[in-house]
Parts: C-alpha cells; sequence; structure tokens
C-alpha cells in the first residue's frame, strides 16, 4: 500500500498507530521526536507523514513546514491532543494553522485514522496521476 512515517514522542500511542496503520497493509517508520522524524524524510520518500504538534524539541508545526518543503509530493496528517494555547478546538481543526493537509484530534478510533489516510492518500495518487488527454478533434 503506501510508506508511511510516523512522528509521536508518547511510545504507548506511536506503538498504537503502527499496529493500525500496519494492520491496514501499510509500512511504517517510526520516529520518537521531530529531529528524526526530518531525518528520516530525508534519507527515505514517504507518501504520508503523521506527525504530533505537541512535542518536545522540534514541534510538528516545524517538522510539517521543512517536511513539506523539502517533500513537496508528501501528505502530511497532523495529530493533536490539544493545547490551551493553541485556539484549536475540536471542530475548529485549522489546517492552516499547522501546515497539514489535515488535522486529526486526538482521541480518535481507528476507523477514523484508517479514513483520513485512505482520503489523503487518494488525494496524493490523483495529484500525481497525469492529466486525461483530450480526445482529438476531427
Amino acid at each position: 500500500m503506501a510508506s508511511i512515517l510516523v512522528i509521536e514522542d508518547v511510545p504507548p500511542v506511536l506503538l498504537s498507530l503502527r499496529i493500525i496503520l500496519t494492520g491496514g497493509g501499510h509500512t511504517v517508520a517510526c520516529a520518537t521526536d521531530g529531529l528524526m522524524g526530518l531525518r528520516l524524510l530525508t534519507e527515505s520518500a514517504f507518501d504520508l507523514v503523521i506527525s504530533d504538534i505537541w512535542m518536545p524539541g522540534l514541534s510538528g508545526i516545524d517538522v510539517i513546514g521543512r517536511g513539506r518543503a523539502q517533500s513537496p509530493r508528501t501528505r502530511f496528517l497532523a495529530i493533536t491532543g490539544g493545547n490551551p494555547n493553541s485556539g484549536v478546538t475540536p471542530g475548529v481543526a485549522n489546517v492552516e494553522k499547522f501546515g497539514a493537509h489535515a488535522v486529526l484530534l486526538k482521541p480518535f478510533e481507528k476507523h477514523e485514522l484508517l479514513k483520513i489516510v485512505a482520503a489523503l492518500l487518494a488525494e496524493a495518487a490523483a495529484a500525481a496521476a497525469p492529466a486525461a488527454e483530450a480526445p482529438a478533434c476531427g
């Protein structure tokens, strides 16, 4: 299926995401912080990067911004449990605020994650497909 990089600083959450995504048929690489995630993104091509936003050190916002610059064809999904100072509340997931293609608020269900992953991968595939050739004029 797809090659996915998951960047999450909470080990049980990282493990859960890896299990769900590999169970969905995807190849998953994991990073426990933003710097490690950017290094992996530099070394390998990924179809999708899922990054927590609030991490010590390099935040997910920085990871997504730098990652999109170095890998423009890769889709980025921000995941966050929120932060009182972020202005993000359920129902007001501001994609532009994080620079991601989509935002998923924690806690979320397995089916929600797989649905948004499928949508982002389909979007990436459609963007990469060559434009259909126009029919010849007679």
